[in-house]
């Protein structure tokens, strides 16, 4: 039967409970011996006492006796307050709870003997002597024994707290012991692994999907670290398929683009060139009146192919196109309303679409220098190490540039992001911007 992170916390805050309770029972039990030793030595003295007072008593009724044979006066008086001592301390003796072996019947004896003492001596008669000294050995026999009881239950005492306190310490000392191997069991089954399922968590928040947890952990913990590594490989499959869909629908804009540009230099681009040419022909056969209204149709036609070849250019640039990406960035750099310089440590061609995402990535970046940041200076840097392409503006700005605000920025993280590359973006304010874009590339040639 599987139990439950629930039912561990439970079993483990049980066994300590369960440790306790037991040494509290024993300690408990302990001291209901000791208090009941305590009451047996307790009875035991006062009965010691009673034996006592009943053999002063008999021994001030023989002096009694003695005097009265004497003729102290007096005698007989004092006899019998002894006789009435005598069976009071028999009496008192006789009223005690002793529960020892053998002692109600030794007291039965005792008080027989005083009895039949008293009764002899106030007859006058000789044996009285012999039942004396009968008295004297019983009392002497009880005596022994009730101090022998005494000293026992004194000792049982004893072991009884002895147990008590060592039923007490061994219950603390277990509760502790089970106390702190509860806390090491429960936070290496409970609170070590949700630790790490919090930090694999951050770093899935990161975007670190690739990480994973060790399933360790026990019940609800062990279902956690699963469910956390499921959804980490389907958010990993989801990103993967979204970066491929991405990157085919920016490959695919590519070719439209490229094709457009194809199809409008190819023919209508072509088509108008030529017709201006034919329109200039037909201008030496034209009458006069018609000549001005020829060469403004074919002004307007050349005006038109210009304004063509500009938007065939904004599509796809003829520099990048046909020289490559250094070649555009520092066509870029001539065209731009302030200084910038260019450092690009390429040797060949880059494939067509990281050339594209990149170019229009530092033209945005040269825009927003000119437009927001108030840049008196820009620096381009463009190099390939390890099949990244990494292309770095940078300007002197007021900074404070916001990736999340507007859309600019935004728009080139996502055709960099969609080509599996980064854009980072630094920008203090008071202290210039650089943006930085890392694209996964290889040199064709």
């Amino acid at each position: 039967m599987r139990i439950g992170l629930l039912g561990r916390v439970l079993v483990g805050a049980g066994v300590p409970t369960l440790v306790a309770v037991a040494a509290f029972g024993i300690m408990l039990g302990s001291i209901d011996a000791v208090r009941d030793a305590q009451g047996r030595v307790a009875t035991s003295q006062e009965a010691v006492i009673a034996a006592e007072g009943l053999s002063r008593a008999v021994g001030d009724v023989a002096l009694a006796q003695r005097g009265r044979l004497l003729g102290v006066a007096d005698s007989a008086g004092a006899e019998l307050a002894a006789a009435d001592r005598v069976r009071a301390q028999a009496a008192a003796l006789a009223d005690l709870d002793l529960a020892g072996a053998g002692e109600q019947s030794r007291v039965a004896d005792l008080t027989a003997a005083s009895d039949a003492y008293l009764r002899r001596s106030q007859r006058g008669a000789d044996p009285a002597e012999v039942l004396l000294a009968a008295v004297d050995h019983r009392l002497d026999a009880f005596l022994a024994q009730e101090r022998a009881v005494a000293a026992e239950q004194e000792r049982a005492a004893s072991a009884a707290t002895t147990r008590a306190v060592t039923a007490a310490g061994i219950g603390l000392a277990a509760s502790l012991v089970a106390v702190v191997l509860v806390g090491i069991y429960l936070t290496r089954t409970v609170s070590l692994p949700i630790r790490r399922a919090g930090a694999v968590a951050g770093r899935f928040a990161a975007g670190d999907l690739d990480a994973r947890l060790v399933t360790s952990g026990v019940g609800e913990v062990g279902d956690l670290e699963r469910g956390l590594n499921a959804m980490a490989a389907a958010l990993a499959d989801a990103r993967a398929e979204l970066t491929a869909s991405r990157a085919r629908i920016v490959a695919a804009d590519f070719r439209v683009r490229r094709s457009i540009e194809r199809d409008l230099h190819d023919g209508l681009q072509q088509r108008l060139v030529a017709l201006a040419l034919d329109l200039r022909a037909l201008r030496a056969d034209a009458p006069e009146s018609l000549r001005e209204q020829v060469d403004e149709v074919a002004t307007g036609i050349v005006e038109a192919t210009e304004e063509l070849r500009d938007f065939v250019h904004g599509i796809q640039p003829a520099a990048l196109t046909e020289s490559g990406l250094r070649a555009a960035l520092r066509t870029l750099a001539r065209r731009a309303a302030l200084p910038v310089e260019v450092r690009a440590d390429l040797a060949g061609r880059l494939p067509a679409d990281v050339e594209s995402a990149a170019y229009y990535f530092v033209s945005e970046a040269l825009t927003n220098a000119t437009k927001h940041a108030r840049a008196s200076y820009v620096e381009v840097v463009a190099d390939v190490a390890g099949g990244l392409l990494t292309v770095v503006v940078r300007d002197d700005g007021v900074g404070g540039a916001d990736r999340s605000a507007g859309t600019g920025l935004l728009g080139l993280a996502d055709r960099i992001e969609a080509l599996g590359g980064r854009l980072t973006v630094v920008s203090p304010p008071g202290a210039g911007t650089t943006l930085t874009a890392t694209i996964p590339a290889a040199l064709t040639g």
